[in-house]
């Protein structure tokens, strides 16, 4: 295939926000781009919107909430031909108003699952991938927040995050549990614990695999960008504007 000429990246989340953005930057690079998203048709009509020129991307459908369907995508990925160059993790969810934990179909809390472990077993799985690239410059890229760092400003607001001794991960994390640290649910908090989790996965890669493979594995904090869909209730976007008063930046 055509594409396959190429280096390839896989983005997930490209259908908004950081992640589309992202997308066209590497396309417009010389990349191909798999955009593995939730919403195919979205991201479809997202990536002409924006103008990514057709033939410079692949429309892939995975779900992080759901580790069938992570398992589902790397095996449609490799059906298809596809070699892997990089891998960049940005897809997210933020959920501050709900008041119990909604649950993967595996029975895990959905924020963790879908920014942590989803990615976690997406990156095991391609890690493979990544080593069979030719490419010089292979790399494994995950998404993090200032909000984690109790040493930033915006690590500074509670709740801070705590992953105490990873009691929830050791009781499996099934309900009645919903944080790592074992202790009663709280939306934001799980989301920063999540992200903290992103950042160690990434040093522990690298110290596990970057000197053997040669790859890339890093964390980044791309800044606020209050207008994806991230941030997309009213309880996000007015904290947001008191944080930015206060010369405080999130993700």
């Amino acid at each position: 295939m055509e594409q396959n000429r190429k280096s390839t990246v896989v983005v997930t989340g490209a259908s908004s926000g950081v992640g589309l953005y992202a997308a066209k930057a590497l396309a417009k690079r010389g990349w191909h781009v798999i955009m593995a998203c939730r919403d195919l048709d979205k991201a479809g009509k997202a990536a002409e919107s924006i103008e990514i020129p057709q033939g410079s991307y692949t429309l892939m459908h995975i779900d992080l909430g759901s580790l069938e369907s992570v398992r589902r995508f790397v095996d449609n990925f490799r059906a298809r031909g596809f070699t892997l160059d990089a891998l960049v993790c940005n897809a997210a969810i933020y959920m501050p108003l709900i008041k119990e934990p909604l649950r993967s179909p595996e029975g895990y809390e959905l924020t963790m699952t879908t920014n942590h472990l989803g990615h976690f077993l997406l990156c095991n799985l391609m890690l493979e991938d990544l080593k069979r690239s030719a490419s010089a410059d292979r790399r494994l890229v995950i998404l993090g927040t200032v909000t984690h760092n109790p040493d930033e400003l915006g690590g500074k607001i509670p709740p801070r995050p705590d992953l105490g001794n990873l009691e929830g991960f050791a009781e499996g994390f099934k309900e009645p549990i919903s944080m790592i640290d074992g202790k009663s649910f709280e939306p934001v908090k799980a989301y920063k614990d999540s992200k903290v989790c992103n950042v160690l996965t990434m040093r522990e890669l690298h110290r596990r695999y970057h000197e053997s493979t040669g790859i890339t594995f890093s964390s980044l904090y791309p800044g606020c960008v209050a207008e994806t869909p991230l941030f997309r209730n009213p309880f996000s976007c007015e904290f947001l504007r008191n944080i930015s008063a206060s010369n405080v930046f999130l993700e």
